[in-house]
């Protein structure tokens, strides 16, 4: 009975003593378990993350329809709508400005011309011209010319000035000679005959300036251009007949 008891008391003693120590081991299993759950992500949170978009490709080309797109924003677009029409305005009008300076140019520079024609030919009137125009007939018309340019400067361009000084018996025969001798004949330029004819006491005269005026921007106008393309001719004149002044002895 002892052997049995020793036994039993061996078997329960080694019984619950295993039990102890196998208890440790089936905990720290399952913390382990636990443990790995929690750091470890499952499958379906992977699954879950949103992918890469398409255009993130750097490389990668536009499609044609995010083209057409693009182009029908712009067309529907109204940004620099007021520039646009700014320049599609300011062309023809800056044109039309730029005309209107011209003419107004051009009518003040006949203007001008007018009056120092006037001014000049002062000298023929009283008889100054005798003492002061003394050379021969290109000499004379070179001075006359000078005079007349002195009275206008900045606006009238001597190099293309030319002058004519003619005398006559009657009012009539200066008006069948002027017309006889026209500068502007036939869509052009002629001073043919132009010269300086010293005045005398009692005579008709009638003097005339004629300057080749360059158009730019009413160029195209055939009012205007009277003796050929980007060209007008402006005349200044004047008649008189001349005091009875004392004509020097010769």
């Amino acid at each position: 009975m002892t052997g049995k008891v020793d036994g039993a008391d061996a078997a329960s003693d080694d019984g619950p003593g295993e039990s102890r120590r196998d208890a440790p081991r089936h905990d720290l299993r399952r913390d382990n378990r636990v443990s790995n759950d929690m750091t470890t992500p499952s499958a379906s949170k992977t699954t879950d993350m949103p992918a890469a978009p398409a255009d993130a490709v750097p490389d990668a080309a536009p499609a044609p329809g995010r083209r057409v797109r693009v182009l029908a924003r712009f067309r529907r677009s109204q940004d620099g709508a007021t520039a646009v029409e700014f320049a599609m305005v300011a062309t023809p009008f800056l044109m039309l400005l730029a005309a209107i300076i011209e003419t107004a140019m051009m009518f003040w520079t006949s203007q001008v011309l007018e009056e120092a024609v006037s001014q000049t030919s002062r000298r023929l009137l009283t008889g100054e011209s005798l003492t002061r125009y003394t050379g021969n007939t290109a000499a004379n018309t070179a001075a006359f010319k000078n005079d007349i340019c002195a009275s206008s400067p900045g606006l009238v361009d001597c190099s293309k000035l030319v002058i004519d000084v003619r005398t006559y018996s009657s009012f009539a025969g200066a008006k069948t000679g002027v017309d006889g001798s026209n500068p502007i004949t036939a869509g052009g330029l002629n001073t043919t005959g132009f010269g300086f004819n010293q005045p005398q006491p009692q005579q008709i005269v009638v003097v005339r300036a004629v300057l080749e005026y360059p158009l730019t921007f009413t160029s195209w106008s055939s009012s205007l251009a009277n003796i050929g393309e980007g060209r007008r001719g402006i005349v200044a004149s004047t008649t008189f007949r001349t005091e009875p002044f004392n004509a020097p002895a010769t």
